[in-house]
């Protein structure tokens, strides 16, 4: 604890690129800096590209990590030397083995808060990281994931100790991402969704369950916000089905929220999910939702009274439910302003924020000194 009698948190995350996970560690550090608290980060690859986010609110250190670098525990014990946080908070996989041997070789270690978010991809974890995850808690002060559904997970799959699992959802500021002041100017049905162009966010069902529905003589457009490998894949896709001149794929979205406003229905087709910010955001913005039944998606949409839920992987029951919320104007508003209160109740920022300040300073009163 510095002079001020502030506590230093140091975060340490795979990378800070535009995603889910890295916007709201940008919230969480923008949400909790002052007041008793200051913020350090470690991106151990890349650039910080997201880095103007928390722009004043805390300091960045790229460490341009190799893949599978031996010695990377090495520097993070370095950095962890050097910057003396009360806390270190790492996010997800990629961040946790290096972070845990480093503050191991370390006496006395800091305590060391995880947080699991989600999975890169879907499907059982290889062996080695499956044992991974049952040793590391074992050198791990607390172990933290954002969905009830995602403890369950776990602690049934990889052993992790049930008694030693704080959940805390993530939040959204519901002021910024909100309904339109009007309503969509009318035309084509617009179905959209938010994520980027990776397998496990498998917006390749999407496309099929789209195809289908226009093939049905359903006048709509898909737009997708995103970047990734698999775009050339997608539009490859979309030309087969005869359904280019219906995909607009944007790319990076600076403004998401302007993106959903263009929207009639909000679309989740991830194979993996844990507790995704977009979802928030449209529910939020109040539109009808419809998506994967995967994670922690199902708490989050009230059990299917905040929208459809669906199999994960089947255009079929996919296209049936967007089609369901086609023909209903009645049904997507009430759908969405049951989807926007429910944010507002159980998913919002300041309540997310207050959780992560108070276990920040929990167990910065556990290091010795």
């Amino acid at each position: 604890m510095s002079e001020r009698g502030e506590v230093h948190v140091l975060h340490v995350v795979p990378g800070l690129l535009p995603g889910g996970m890295e916007f709201t560690l940008c919230r969480i550090i923008r949400g909790t800096a002052g007041e008793g608290l200051r913020h350090s980060v470690a991106c151990l690859k890349g650039e910080a590209e997201i880095g103007a986010e928390i722009a004043g609110a805390a300091s960045i250190c790229c460490m341009h990590a190799t893949p599978n670098e031996p010695l990377l525990f090495w520097r993070l014990r370095k950095l962890i030397k050097q910057v003396r946080p009360d806390v270190i908070h790492a996010l997800n996989w990629g961040a946790w083995p290096d972070t845990a041997l480093a503050r191991m070789t370390l006496l006395p270690p800091t305590p060391l808060i995880f947080t699991f978010h989600g999975l890169g991809r879907a499907g059982r974890m290889p062996l080695r990281r499956r044992l991974a995850f049952r040793i590391l808690p074992l050198f791990t002060t607390v172990l933290t994931t954002v969905s009830e559904g995602s403890k369950r997970m776990m602690v049934a799959d990889y052993g992790w100790p049930g008694r030693r699992v704080e959940v805390i959802p993530n939040g959204i500021d519901s002021t910024r991402f909100r309904p339109p002041e009007g309503p969509r100017a009318g035309g084509r049905l617009v179905i959209g969704t938010v994520g980027n162009l990776r397998p496990v966010k498998n917006h390749a069902v999407l496309v099929r369950a789209a195809a289908e529905l226009a093939a049905q003589g359903i006048d709509l457009e898909l737009r997708v916000a995103g970047e990734g490998p698999r775009r050339k894949a997608l539009e490859e896709l979309a030309e087969s089905l005869k359904f280019s001149g219906r995909l607009r794929l944007l790319g990076f979205v600076e403004d998401v929220g302007e993106f959903l406003h263009g929207l009639d229905i909000f679309v989740l087709p991830s194979d993996s999910e844990q507790h995704p910010i977009c979802l928030l955001e449209a529910m939020a913005s109040a539109l009808p939702c419809v998506a994967s039944d995967v994670g922690g998606v199902g708490e989050m949409l009230d059990g299917g009274r905040c929208g459809k839920l669906v199999p994960p992987g089947q255009p079929r029951p996919l296209a049936r439910a967007i089609a369901e919320l086609a023909s209903s104007d009645p049904l997507r508003r009430s759908m969405g302003l049951a989807a926007r209160q429910r944010v507002r109740e159980c998913y919002n920022l300041q309540r997310m924020c207050d959780s992560y300040r108070q276990l920040y300073l929990r167990f910065a009163k556990k290091k010795p000194r």
